[in-house]
């Protein structure tokens, strides 16, 4: 994205996609550390974010 252009780059952790489905406890049903407690269930989403910030670098902006 950044090399492309654009001002910045968008996460999408809602309205029932793969982010949203892990960060649920409802659809998250997992048993190991993706699932459980509000953090195993956000590690997804932050795994996904410090590849994202490795990538572009500090000043780039990463919406979630």
């Amino acid at each position: 994205m950044k090399e492309a252009g654009f001002d910045g780059v968008q996460i999408h952790a809602a309205h029932g996609y793969l982010v949203n489905q892990f960060l649920s406890a409802y659809t998250n049903r997992r048993r190991d550390k993706w699932g459980g407690s509000i953090e195993n269930r956000m590690l997804f989403l932050t795994e996904i974010y410090k590849l994202v910030r490795s990538i572009t670098g500090n000043n780039y902006p990463i919406l979630v």
